[in-house]
């Protein structure tokens, strides 16, 4: 048995972090040893519910004082640069919680910081176990449903309904200064699946709007149309989504439809939903069938444990200059929300 990875929490601002925690403990070969935050309330949720043995205020603090193996960070998404730019100076691998940033300087800053250093980096989404998207894009390239024309993504949940309930490390989300909004948190669970399916829009335009309260700091709902060279795209984010419609009952859907078919992906309690649709032999839709995804892609953190343990790159949907692309679209939402005018989206990193 090899020595377990010894794990470092910086910044415990996210909903996501408790799974990420319980997800580093089911490794046998990981153990979380410290966590950082400078709020006293996540501090305190570290120590007492999750029994994180060693606790300090600010990250710096815990690198000076723990031996580190690998830094898992859950910070508010204008952070994240920051944190990249601490780890790869000690030469410290780093799990990003999704989305990697709200704005594309950031994300080029930490592929060109995590590059440089040589660090293995991941970003991590809660989907990146699920095969489905994966198989959603052989399908697509093996030409199941012809020449992709349309991409609709739509996703959210209710949290800014209940802002009030969310504790005072979380209330980032709510605020765009930080890379709050409903079109940050979740327009990237689009683009994604977008990049892999549809290929890369080229313009696009949005619009937000709040609901909950006239003076909100963030969007509460958004809608991007994207503009491809032969098609168009719709990704539809909020945070006042009451209930999940559609067949499975979930927060996601995605659908891209071709010259001969649609193929649709729904999150269901199973796992994923994958299904074409040609209105002839497939009128109510066929099931495709998704692999499991291998022990070590089983989660983000199984992935990235794995990556470090065996020395190998970072591929996919998790790598960096996956997730660089995934920001490109982010920031031209970001910036049409902002001026209200359709703007065009920045060319695929070089390299």
């Amino acid at each position: 048995m090899p020595k377990p990875l010894r794990v470092g929490i910086a910044g415990i601002r996210h909903s996501h972090t408790p799974t990420l925690v319980r997800q580093w403990g089911e490794l046998e070969d990981a153990a979380v040893v410290a966590a950082a935050d400078s709020f006293p309330s996540a501090r305190a949720l570290a120590s007492d519910e999750w029994g994180i043995p060693a606790i300090y205020e600010t990250w710096d603090a815990m690198f000076d004082a723990e031996d580190l193996d690998v830094v898992t960070s859950t910070l508010p998404n204008t952070q994240h640069a920051d944190i990249v730019d601490a780890c790869a100076a000690r030469g410290l691998p780093v799990l990003i919680e999704k989305p990697m940033a709200s704005a594309l300087a950031d994300a080029d800053r930490m592929v060109q910081a995590a590059e440089a250093a040589g660090i293995p980096a991941l970003i991590n989404w809660p989907t990146l176990g699920q095969t489905a998207f994966e198989t959603g894009a052989q399908l697509v390239a093996d030409g199941a449903i012809g020449t992709p024309r349309q991409y609709v993504f739509r996703g959210g949940n209710p949290i800014a309904t209940r802002k009030a309930e969310q504790p005072d490390w979380f209330q980032w989300l709510f605020d765009a200064a930080q890379g709050g909004g409903s079109w940050i948190d979740y327009a990237g669970y689009g683009a994604a699946p977008c990049l892999l399916w549809m290929g890369r829009p080229r313009r696009l335009a949005a619009r937000g709007a709040s609901v909950t309260e006239r003076n909100a700091r963030a969007d509460e709902s958004a809608a991007a149309v994207l503009e491809f060279p032969r098609g168009l795209g719709i990704i539809q984010t909020s945070h006042v989504q009451v209930g999940y419609p559609g067949p499975q009952g979930t927060m996601l859907h995605i659908e891209v439809s071709g010259e001969t078919g649609v193929l649709v992906l729904t999150p269901s309690a199973d796992g994923v939903d994958l299904r074409i649709f040609d209105g002839d032999t497939r009128r109510a839709g066929e099931v495709i069938e998704t692999p499991p995804p291998a022990p070590e892609r089983r989660s983000g953190v199984a992935y990235f444990a794995h990556c470090v343990r065996e020395g190998l790159p970072i591929e996919g949907r998790g790598s960096f200059r996956f997730n660089r692309e995934v920001v490109a679209i982010i920031d031209s939402g970001v910036r049409a929300l902002t001026t209200g005018a359709s703007v065009g989206v920045p060319p695929a990193l070089d390299g």
